[in-house]
């Protein structure tokens, strides 16, 4: 009778170290996933950041809304970056490109009164309004590129989204020096926020691969 009181209660005391081992690896894997850039680590394949150089216009890609006539962070940290790379002289043109699935205005004529409220002139801003995915991005910028007979973008997204970008701008002959924001907020994402990331890095992921197979555009 004693070995049996015995063995139950080994089993019991391993059941709780395995439980209590689990809680813990739980905790970790928790902490590590809100409070550690291991969702920009998973996402280092999907950045690309080439050196500077002068181009023929640079392009700035509308990154969303955050309400209805409420221009989202990621397309304001976008614009503050392409209108700096234009300042330093990186492109002749600065084109902002983006529609609005909500009706007008769209995120490029938004990010075009910006620059004009900050000084620049209308005959350097180039607005492409019409686009609704990348893919639009990149059809109707070609458009724009051709018609001035441009060669050449600076491009500017956020970080999780530039080999997408660069990929679709690459294949229809343009020359592209890919310049994601470089202090992004996906970088100093932190707590509930990385949920949001992480979702932005998955479906990347999905995009990217279905766009590599020919499977969407």
């Amino acid at each position: 009778m004693e070995n049996i009181h015995y063995l139950r209660f080994h089993r019991g005391v391993k059941r709780l170290t395995r439980l209590k081992v689990i809680g813990i690896s739980a905790v970790m894997l928790v902490v590590a996933f809100f409070y550690t850039p291991l969702v920009q680590f998973l996402a280092g394949p999907l950045v690309i950041s080439d050196p500077l150089r002068q181009a023929d216009a640079v392009v700035v890609l509308g990154g969303g809304w955050e309400a209805k006539g409420k221009l989202g962070k990621s397309t304001l940290e976008r614009y503050r970056h392409g209108v700096d790379l234009f300042q330093q002289g990186y492109g002749k043109y600065v084109i902002f490109s983006g529609g609005n699935l909500w009706g007008n205005p769209s995120e490029a004529c938004e990010m075009a009164e910006m620059a004009v409220s900050d000084g620049f002139s209308e005959k350097e801003i180039i607005i492409e309004d019409s686009s609704e995915s990348t893919w639009q991005n990149t059809l109707f910028v070609k458009k724009i590129l051709m018609e001035k007979k441009l060669q050449s973008v600076v491009l500017v997204t956020s970080p999780y989204h530039s080999r997408r970008a660069k990929t679709m701008f690459t294949d229809k002959g343009i020359t592209v020096i890919s310049a994601p924001v470089p202090d992004s907020e996906f970088y100093s994402a932190s707590g509930t926020d990385q949920l949001r990331m992480a979702k932005l890095v998955v479906t990347e992921y999905v995009k990217l691969g279905l766009y590599q197979l020919n499977l969407i555009r």
